[in-house]
């Protein structure tokens, strides 16, 4: 045993240890702060005695400001996502719960199986380092290398790999019920704040990413069911739209975590994601060996979007001069998930006409949402400034075939765009290519972008015996051309039999008179391996134009033997039709008649026309007023076309969307009562969500003048918590512009009060009567 005074000496020894260690932290920490004022300071000093122009003091100062600020934010967001992504859900609908109603549809059984798979996901995450060391250095590692090369930028590679400790989270889980029976489809809030960290080198400088922040909506697909353990075949991971992805820069590079510049390594990580992950790219993971590989890598799209952007109107003006005249330069930027276009620039003006056409293949049918963003083109400053933003849900595409509408600027004081879309379906009939080709020429005299009549889908499945004569063991891929477009597989290593399993989708103007062209190339020599050149015009004569597990001779192959094993399906586009309930889709519509009230009106005896708005609508002309003799009759006969309380009705679509956004389209009204004197009157619609009425809450559509039934189709949002909806009461006024010249009358012509706390994410679209205004706003 140690006696009393060894005791003592060996506490004291430990104290004098962390005494030092304390005083080695703080002087190390105050010379740094000396240091770095110093410097401050000798750079004032210099550049006062060396008489040096005042602006090269600013500019960096300048510069550190900003960096200061931009570093401020960052943290304050990335604390943000951290606690949502580090809390237990539950804990944090209680929170909610003390200030207000939680909606219906929130349950805490429901919150505590979320939670069941978030403590799964922690007990994994020690031992996904090793996988996600394999997933940067073998499949991000090239992408990146390739991307930075483009800015001169060479030699990238990841030096160091470290996971973290902290997990991703998963919230928000949706599992849909009306799918195929072969498959589970399930869609989840995705949040990422943890502590990994990257070091990576880029032309001998080394850099680092650290406090890596990913959020967004994902979706796993299970397919295909199987009967044998795990009963699932495999999995479809991706991203429905780009999601919202931040970091800190580390090492050299946070000298240039500025605006501007680290913007452009945020937007290749942002690109290589939705390379790897967001529609129409997928994760693939097999399951079971027995399945169909290229059902599962590359499936069939759900169809094409053909997007008309047309004009903008009223505009933010961003160019201001001294006089406080000023317009803008604007074009427009379209996004579905990783698809993007872009319009040209219309200089100085605030309603620009573009007449822009485009086409996006589409996966997802479901939750995907198609993204217009306005900007002002700013050469002078480099960063463009924003006009605006709005969204069209692709389901109500779908469902309606045909959308034709306005739609308002969201973040933007004013302004509105006129867009169409067109659903087109993907058909295995030659017959129809002649109909489509004949729409894409009367597009085309109004575009000059290309429009195209069908869709092509290449499945590279695997080469044999490239370059037979062991000179040289290549490392291939394999290059596919169609038109304008190329794509490329992945590169396999040091292999004369690779197996790519990789597929490929691509638009086509004409089959009748294009080609397909694959080549194979050694990647070490960029030597051509071997080439198949296919007529498209080929594929119109097989069965359901598609070739599957076909052997192709690689012409130009040394020896001659090599082959590549490929599938061909040709599909012709073909306009959509309006889709009813039946017709195997969500339950949820847009733009689209009340099937009931339709029949009723068909009762009546008016005709149903398709007219250039956002769906097919009855009642073209008003009906007559019926004559009926008692109430027995008018049941029968349906609802009173002027309503019940004589001055009309109006068509209204309602639904609160997946953003949290309650969305409403105002359609039409009908049977308006004329003025005293028998003038008609010039009647808009008039929104307020109540119970606030500031002129932040007020929306408005056009005057139509002179017309008792006027067609809008319309569309507006309102930016609403879930927790929010029972207290909100939407108010729809229908006002007389005309009657706003005569104090005596008033220029409210009816109303309609929905309840939004009985709405839900399925859009509903009716009639309804209009009552006799109970309030009425300053105009």
């Amino acid at each position: 045993m140690s006696s009393e005074p060894e005791k003592i000496a060996d506490v004291a020894e430990d104290v004098a240890e962390d005494v030092g260690h304390a005083y080695g932290v703080w002087f190390k920490r105050y010379m740094n702060i000396f240091c770095r004022r110093f410097f401050e300071w000798l750079m004032v000093f210099s550049f006062g005695y060396y008489n040096i122009s005042f602006g090269w003091l600013m500019a960096p100062l300048f510069f550190l400001v900003l960096r200061e600020k931009r570093a401020k934010e960052k943290k304050v967001k990335f604390d943000i996502i951290k606690s949502i992504a580090n809390a237990d859900e539950k804990d944090i609908l209680q929170e909610i719960q003390r200030f207000s109603n939680l909606p219906s549809w929130v349950t805490f059984p429901d919150m505590e199986r979320v939670e069941w798979l978030n403590k799964i996901i922690r007990q994994l995450w020690t031992y996904a380092g090793h996988y996600v060391h394999d997933l940067c250095k073998f499949t991000i590692e090239p992408s990146i290398r390739q991307a930075l090369e483009e800015y001169k930028l060479n030699g990238f590679k990841f030096e160091k790999i470290i996971l973290g400790d902290t997990p991703f989270r998963l919230s928000g889980v949706k599992v849909y019920d009306d799918t195929s029976r072969h498959e589970i489809i399930m869609d989840m809030d995705f949040a990422y704040a943890g502590d990994c960290k990257f070091e990576v080198s880029v032309s001998k400088f080394k850099m680092g990413i650290k406090d890596l922040q990913i959020s967004g909506r994902i979706r796993v697909v299970m397919k295909p069911l199987v009967r044998q353990i795990p009963l699932v075949g495999g999995l479809q991971v991706f991203f429905l739209n780009n999601p919202d992805v931040d970091f800190n820069l580390i090492g050299l590079a946070d000298v240039f975590d500025m605006p501007g510049l680290s913007d452009i390594l945020r937007s290749i990580v942002v690109e290589q994601i939705a390379h790897m992950m967001v529609l129409p790219n997928r994760y693939p993971i097999q399951l079971v060996e027995d399945i169909n590989t290229a059902e599962l890598k590359c499936p069939q799209p759900a169809g094409v979007l053909r997007i008309q952007v047309i004009e903008a109107h009223n505009l933010m003006k961003k160019d201001v001069g001294l006089m406080g005249m000023g317009k803008s330069d604007p074009y427009c930027i379209l996004r579905l998930g990783a698809q993007k276009f872009q319009t040209k620039t219309i200089n100085n003006t605030i309603n620009p006409k573009w007449d822009f056409c485009c086409e996006f293949l589409t996966d997802a049918i479901r939750s995907q949402e198609l993204d217009f963003e306005l900007f002002d083109q700013d050469d002078t400053i480099g960063k463009d400034d924003k006009l605006g933003r709005a969204n069209l849900d692709v389901h109500e595409i779908w469902k309606s075939g045909d959308v034709d509408m306005w739609v308002p600027l969201s973040e933007a004081k004013s302004g509105r765009i006129h867009v169409r879309a067109t659903w087109l379906d993907l058909n295995e009939t030659a017959s129809s290519l002649d109909l489509q080709l004949e729409e894409v020429r009367a597009l085309q005299a109004n575009t000059k972008n290309p429009l195209h009549s069908a869709v092509l889908m290449v499945w590279i499945d695997s080469a044999k015996k490239l370059n037979p004569s062991h000179k040289s063991i290549p490392d291939p891929f394999v290059r596919i051309h169609v038109g304008n477009s190329q794509k490329e597989t992945t590169v396999r290593q040091r292999t004369n039999d690779p197996v790519f399993e990789e597929g490929f989708t691509f638009l086509v103007r004409n089959p009748r008179t294009q080609e397909l062209k694959i080549e194979v190339i050694d990647h070490k020599t960029s030597v051509v391996q071997g080439r198949i050149e296919v007529d498209l015009n080929v594929l119109l004569k097989e069965r359901n134009l598609e070739v599957l597990n076909e052997n192709y001779p690689l012409s130009g192959a040394s020896g001659g033997l090599a082959t590549l094993k490929v599938n061909l399906n040709l599909r012709i586009l073909k306009t959509a039709l309006k889709k009813d309930d039946g017709d195997g889709g969500p339950k949820e519509t847009e733009v689209t008649s009340d099937e009931a009230d339709r029949k009723e009106v068909i009762n009546e005896g008016t005709e149903e026309v398709i007219t250039p708005a956002a769906t097919i609508v009855t009642q073209a002309t008003p009906p007559p007023q019926p004559q009926l003799s008692d109430s027995n009759e008018l049941r029968h006969r349906g609802p009173d076309p002027a309503g019940m309380h004589g001055l009309g009705r109006i068509e209204l679509s309602v639904k609160y969307g997946p953003r949290s956004n309650l969305v409403i389209v105002v359609h039409q009204i009908t049977n308006l009562p004329v003025e005293e004197d028998g003038e008609l009157p010039d009647p808009y619609v008039k929104l307020y969500l109540l119970p606030d009425r500031s002129k932040d809450s007020k929306r408005k559509t056009d005057v139509i003048k002179d017309s008792c039934n006027p067609k809008y189709d319309e569309r507006f949002e309102y930016a609403l918590p879930p927790n929010d909806l029972t207290n909100r009461t939407l108010e729809v006024n229908i006002v007389n512009k005309k009657g706003l010249r005569f104090l005596q009358r008033s220029p409210t012509m009816g109303q309609v009060l929905l309840d939004c706390g009985l709405l839900d994410d399925e859009k509903v679209t009716q009639w309804y009567d209009l009552a006799p205004a109970t309030d009425e706003d300053e105009e």
